[in-house]
């Protein structure tokens, strides 16, 4: 039997499947296309996302949380997911589509090229329904002139509420006026490496039973970088069970290298000619970088022997330089690193440990 699909005045002959009309968009994910010459938009169902295994840190709490924000609020909800890649970011988006598709019915319609303007708009107007809006990789897809333009989606009014989803690898790429700005981007979650807790966690659950002893050394060795992240985890824990070996060893290989990090910022501690120096006597009281690639030169005063005819002792900046070969001892845990060069000169880097603004702290 034939069927007769009617598009305004045009009849054309199609296949009773063809005319599978549904006045809800089903659960799933798709992505937008453009029919030729300028045409429609249009959205294509493409695979589901998956998270296989035991969800680690706060993955499930921040889901639930997000989501159970967006059901709360009448208007739009927008969230900001920021981190180096294999962060996490990218997990806590798909499984906001995951449960989102599976608890609440809602669909997700991933963004993967910058579409912005009124067609674009009209055309998520359209849709009439809660559903999710991820924006993968967004500082990447759009450029500056674009994530202006997307302002007028973030603003925009629709016949119900969405939940958008941003993830970034610089979040000080993302347009100013997204930062700082809840009425657009109600959260911001910023991923700045795995803690102790989640190796310690990760690796008693997937390194062999007698390669465990080796967890806290993998602990110390992931604090020598700014951002351990994911990635860098499951692949040193993966070299050491197909090897049986010490994390160290493990990573000789791997593409996980501390020297290839971009460092930190150190305070310091001097001891020259068995006194400390004074902090008077330094150009500046931090050092950026790191210990283990970069040589540390720091500007010392210098004094004369004998005072001059006001009675004061002059000084010269002095370069005092320490090299990798100087490393006499490393606190990984703590951030400490000691040297002592050749001229006995005896230097300790602290660590400077990144502070949250706490509000209980402002009142």
């Amino acid at each position: 039997m034939s069927y007769f699909l009617k598009s305004g005045n045009t009849f054309r002959v199609s296949t009773k499947e063809a005319m599978d009309l549904h006045d809800m968009l089903p659960a799933g994910n798709y992505v937008v296309k453009e029919m030729p010459m300028d045409g429609p938009l249009y959205l294509e169902h493409i695979e589901s996302f998956e998270v296989k295994g035991k969800r680690y840190g706060d993955l499930d709490k921040n889901t639930t949380r997000i989501l159970n924000t967006f059901m709360n609020r009448t208007a739009s909800t927008g969230v900001m997911l920021a981190g180096e890649k294999g962060s996490g970011k990218s997990l806590l988006a798909k499984n906001l589509a995951i449960v989102a598709a599976r608890d609440l019915n809602i669909p997700c319609i991933v963004i993967n090229a910058p579409w912005v303007g009124d067609k674009f708009n009209a055309f998520m107007q359209m849709i009439e329904q809660p559903c999710m809006v991820l924006f993968d990789e967004f500082e990447k897809v759009y450029d500056e002139e674009d994530q202006e333009k997307a302002l007028t989606l973030l603003d925009g009014v629709f016949p119900s509420k969405k939940l958008f989803v941003l993830t970034c690898n610089d979040k000080w790429r993302v347009n100013q006026h997204m930062r700082n700005r809840p009425g657009r981007l109600f959260y911001m979650l910023d991923y700045k490496g795995l803690d102790s807790n989640f190796i310690t966690e990760y690796c008693m659950d997937n390194l062999k039973p007698d390669l465990q002893k080796h967890t806290e050394k993998l602990c110390q060795i992931a604090s020598l970088f700014s951002q351990f992240n994911f990635d860098m985890l499951k692949a040193t824990v993966e070299e050491m069970n197909r090897y049986d070996e010490e994390p160290q060893d493990a990573l000789r290989m791997l593409n996980v290298k501390p020297e290839f990090d971009g460092g930190n910022k150190y305070t310091f501690k001097m001891i020259k000619e068995g006194d400390e120096v004074k902090e008077t006597d330094f150009e500046r009281l931090e050092w950026s970088g790191n210990p283990l690639q970069s040589q540390v030169e720091l500007h010392v005063k210098e004094y004369e022997t004998e005072k001059d005819e006001d009675g004061d002792f002059d000084w010269n900046w002095k370069k005092i330089r320490f090299s990798a070969s100087d490393l006499k001892k490393i606190d990984s845990q703590n951030g400490k690193f000691v040297f002592v060069n050749k001229d006995g000169v005896t230097l300790t880097l602290d660590k400077v440990k990144e502070k949250s603004f706490s509000y209980y702290d402002a009142f």
